[in-house]
């Protein structure tokens, strides 16, 4: 009897077992997605797309370019909303679309310019997707347009926006952190763009500044120079190259920081808020064009205070810019006032904006040059 009951028991656990997958898909039924993008044309249709991956033409060995076949395929499809577009497109595929694989998420200009809150929910709520993705704003064009080159090194230009924030020294802008920003208290999202060039190759675009509290809609961009010192900030930029002019030697300088920090202290006086943005670097000079020499003590001093004076300038006009022209927190002032006076905070939260445009920001810039290079002054 106990016999029966244990074979039993075994040939309910073979049933689980073999039973338990029945809908798993193999990789031959599927269709794996590298990147996504959402777009609005210009009759007001909301345009969804994909760069699908076709397996034949990434496969191992050598082929002749007579025989190259291609290693994806854009596609894109219309609808009422984001997941009636997304069944459009898997009519146009024999194979069921994979999302799991997804490294960037591209958003067109126009549809920034609407606002993206809505439209973003289903890639962030569905069971395949993560939070890993890279986002960008497209300036000027369109995703499909972004997914369609070819690039240099890689067989995806999805692996090539993913390695190019490294390269560039941008910490990589993911859709966890978009959302930390959105649903942050005192911050503003500042996604990083890219655009088409006249010879159909990418360009990083700088940065896109985007309002959570209206829609997350577009408010503007910021360039490339002006990028680096918000990120500087916000502590999302790993390595930078500053060129300066220096008077005193007549000339510029360049210099490559590998070492960045920054502190950012609140203070309250008289019932007024003041922020105080303290930022650092160390690195090494690439480039002298002044007649100083930076292995003498003197002259290093000169050139340092010289590139931190110039870069100093440079941050506060930056943050002018952004509260006279945008009144958007891109900085995350507000989420610093939170953390450390929550009670007040819950006074100010509402009317944050207002508050920020009016709020008295100093910055200080200190650099250091710890290596000065192979040689000491210019050959000129």
């Amino acid at each position: 009897m106990k016999g029966a009951v244990k074979l039993c028991f075994v040939f309910l656990l073979l049933l689980f077992i073999t039973t338990g997958c029945w809908n798993l898909k193999e990789p031959d039924e599927l269709a794996f997605v590298t990147g996504n993008g959402l777009d609005l044309t210009e009759d007001g249709k909301l345009e969804a797309s994909a760069l699908v991956v076709i397996p034949a033409g990434i496969g191992g060995g050598q082929i002749s370019v007579g025989n190259k076949k291609e290693s994806f395929r854009v596609m894109s499809a219309t609808g009422k909303n984001v997941s009636d577009a997304l069944v459009n497109m898997q009519s146009k595929l024999s194979r069921a679309v994979f999302w799991g694989h997804r490294d960037v998420f591209l958003v067109g200009e126009r549809l920034a310019e609407h606002g993206m809150g809505e439209t973003i929910d289903p890639f962030l709520r569905s069971a395949q997707s993560d939070m890993r993705p890279l986002i960008y704003i497209v300036k000027n064009g369109q995703s499909k347009d972004v997914f369609s080159i070819e690039p240099f090194f890689d067989p995806f230009i999805t692996s090539s926006l993913e390695d190019e924030q490294a390269a560039i020294g941008l910490k990589p802008y993911s859709a966890r952190d978009f959302v930390v920003d959105v649903l942050s208290d005192g911050t503003q999202p500042l996604v990083p763009a890219v655009s088409l060039t006249p010879s159909r190759h990418y360009n990083y675009a700088g940065s896109a500044i985007m309002n959570k509290d209206d829609g997350v809609k577009l408010m503007g961009f910021l360039n490339k120079q002006e990028s680096s010192y918000a990120r500087w900030i916000t502590d999302r930029l790993a390595s930078a190259t500053l060129t300066s002019n220096v008077p005193e030697g007549n000339g510029t300088v360049s210099l490559t920081l590998e070492k960045l920090d920054q502190r950012i202290s609140v203070i309250q006086a008289g019932g007024q808020f003041q922020i105080d943005v303290h930022l650092t670097g160390q690195g090494t000079i690439v480039e002298n064009n002044t007649n100083l020499d930076p292995t003498k003590r003197k002259d290093l001093q000169i050139i340092q205070s010289g590139l931190s004076k110039n870069t100093q300038k440079s941050v506060e006009k930056l943050v002018k810019k952004v509260q006279e022209d945008y009144k958007m927190d891109i900085f995350g002032f507000g989420e610093r006032v939170h953390q450390q006076y929550p009670r007040q905070w819950k006074t100010l939260k509402a009317n944050w904006s207002d508050t920020f445009s009016n709020l008295d920001v100093t910055v200080k810039v200190k650099l250091q040059c710890n290596d000065p290079g192979l040689t000491n002054r210019s050959i000129n």
